[in-house]
């Protein structure tokens, strides 16, 4: 039979009470006194009613982590490691994906209040009327990842975006390409704008415009890249490289190549964005810019732990410095007729 709280107190001598106050670790128990108990716990094998000691607190012991693409590897990168986290933290990992449908994000948060959870880890917040409004009427700990909400003040875990974008253009003028086209994420994603950003501040000091026609704007998906492509092949302009706001994107483009004979990077240089698994799973692997998913994941789950315990503290805001890693999905331009 499970041992119980009252077995361990009945073994150790001691009241349920100052059982309970070992379990969760209050501090008002004598070194001694703890190191008995915790002995009769780890003899038994003893472990604690989650569910019963958040109703006592108040407060249940799930983080919810809420994401906008199932098919994203990089998004399942950080929550496997947020979920590891949480775990060795005492916290269940409840993992919604929203399709990045407002109203689906309504109702998981709404969920968060009335089951009384913890908190919750955002994803792929994006900076919506809808969605600032509701987060500014939250009393949970929330914490943000990869995405920032320039109107609603919140912990946040990131990547510089920014330099991610002009790395990535700076990557492609290296290699002397002039015409680089960036296919960008939806103007309510913050990431995205600050890739942009990064990318037109590293074609400016190059000397080049940004023309009408070489920002799109898509899904993240790689259906957007794959329908971005085909317009590009129907005509190409004098475009010479790409930038994909993600590696899904960038495999989309591809797909779209391969089928029509055409080769990258011969025909076409890429830069994709995440350095996700989907990188270094297809026929070319892709040249991207790295984000630190699994690092990026604990340190989200330990922002929101500690926020839980610290609630008067200042936000913070921890961001993490993205890599080029170069693989065969670029190469040095092969047009003759100059710069653009």
């Amino acid at each position: 039979m499970k041992a119980t709280i009252k077995d361990i107190a009945k073994k150790s001598g001691h009241s349920c009470s100052t059982v309970s106050r070992v379990i969760n670790n209050n501090p008002y128990v004598s070194a001694e006194t703890r190191a008995r108990i915790q002995g009769i716990i780890d003899e038994t094998g003893f472990r604690p009613n989650n569910v019963a000691r958040g109703l006592v607190k108040g407060k249940m012991n799930v983080v919810v982590c809420i994401i906008g693409d199932r098919f994203n590897q990089f998004y399942a990168e950080l929550f496997s490691a947020a979920e590891e986290a949480l775990n060795e933290l005492g916290y269940l990992a409840v993992l919604c994906y929203t399709n990045y449908d407002p109203a689906k994000e309504e109702k998981y948060l709404e969920a968060v209040t009335e089951n009384n959870f913890a908190g919750v880890i955002m994803v792929t917040a994006p900076e919506t009327p809808q969605l600032t409004n509701n987060l500014s009427k939250l009393a949970f700990p929330i914490v943000l990842t990869n995405r920032y909400l320039v109107s609603v003040p919140t912990d946040v875990v990131l990547t510089d975006n920014y330099y991610g974008g002009y790395i990535a253009a700076r990557h492609l003028l290296d290699l002397g390409h002039r015409r680089i086209a960036h296919w960008s994420g939806p103007d309510n994603s913050t990431a995205s704008r600050d890739r942009l950003r990064g990318y037109c501040d590293a074609m400016q000091e190059a000397g080049l415009q940004v023309r009408d026609g070489d920002v799109w704007k898509g899904n993240l998906q790689e259906t957007g890249g794959y329908q971005f492509a085909c317009r590009l092949l129907e005509n190409p302009g004098d475009v010479t490289a790409v930038f994909c706001g993600n590696d899904m994107m960038a495999r989309g483009v591809v797909v779209a190549y391969a089928e029509r004979g055409r080769k990258i990077p011969d025909d076409l240089s890429i830069v994709g964005f995440d350095d996700s698994p989907i990188a270094v799973t297809g026929t070319v692997k892709l040249t991207t810019v790295r984000q630190h998913a699994r690092e990026m994941g604990r340190a989200a789950a330990e922002m929101v732990v500690n926020r839980m315990a610290n609630k008067d503290q200042p936000h913070r805001r921890l961001t993490f410095t993205p890599e080029l890693v170069i693989r065969e999905s670029t190469a040095a331009c092969r047009r003759t007729d100059g710069p653009l």
